[in-house]
């Protein structure tokens, strides 16, 4: 509704003396009326901007309070086998002398690519798996050892038993950190193809053994032994699957070769 304003006239003034004050208190008033509607439009926008802050905030809470529990095995290499079996492998010399120190128990087969240097592989419960995930956890080992890094396409992997594995050959000799004896029959998986599926789950991104099928992916690429840089690989993968190069890095074993 607009402001109305009375016009009082004096009579001690000219007509052109009280229209100029009319005209003064006019312009006043409409000043006033514009600066009320300012700071009522100012006022308007900070509640707005505060609302989004405290949105953005009530969001950040809400995702940090469903966020993820890392599991312990999140610190190797790993994961689930088609029959839902857990593989892990480390990273280095010393979480292969961790894994099998604190985590390689009764049932469970040990794995390993027949080279020297290379992740010592666990398969929980191996001595009950079949025989597919048998195959993706030993295509798995291979991956993720020096055939890798030298541009083999394949290698031979062999599993043991835990009363077959030890840090103490017969002969005396030293093992370096990260080696093991391995005493009696292996079983081998002779000329295992080294490919990974690299994609996107519901939990975020995994590498699997190609073996195990692209099913639990939303969208994968494979990857194989190439002539591609790990950093550049990794980056490309992350470009294709819209995730930071940081999510893909720890599943790319080195150089390597992609396809779609």
């Amino acid at each position: 509704m607009g402001m109305a304003l009375r016009a009082i006239i004096d009579p001690n003034k000219s007509a052109y003396e009280n229209a100029s004050v009319y005209f003064e208190k006019s312009k006043r008033l409409k000043k006033k009326a514009h600066d009320t509607k300012t700071a009522i439009a100012n006022t308007e926008k900070e509640i707005k901007e505060a609302e989004k802050t405290e949105a953005k905030k009530a969001a950040k809470g809400q995702t940090e309070g469903v966020k993820k529990k890392r599991e312990w095995y999140e610190q190797f290499h790993w994961f689930n086998t088609s029959d839902g079996r857990l593989a892990f492998g480390g990273k280095n010399a010393d979480q292969n002398e961790l894994l099998v120190k604190k985590h390689f128990e009764k049932d469970d087969l040990f794995f390993h690519a027949d080279i020297q240097g290379g992740s010592v592989v666990i398969l929980k419960d191996g001595n009950k798996a079949s025989e597919q995930s048998k195959k993706e956890v030993a295509q798995f080992a291979g991956c993720f050892s020096n055939a890798w890094k030298v541009g083999y396409a394949a290698i031979d992997v062999y599993s043991a038993t835990p009363d077959q594995v030890s840090k103490s050959p017969p002969s005396g000799e030293y093992l370096e950190k990260g080696s093991f004896f391995i005493s009696g029959e292996k079983e081998y998986y002779k000329n295992t193809p080294l490919s990974l599926l690299i994609g996107k789950t519901e939990s975020g991104i995994q590498g699997i053994p190609s073996e195990c099928g692209r099913t639990r992916f939303s969208k994968a690429f494979e990857i194989m032994p190439g002539g591609k840089e790990k950093e550049a690989t990794a980056k490309k993968l992350a470009d294709e699957l819209k995730v930071r190069k940081e999510e893909v890095l720890p599943h790319v074993p080195g150089k390597s070769a992609v396809r779609g």
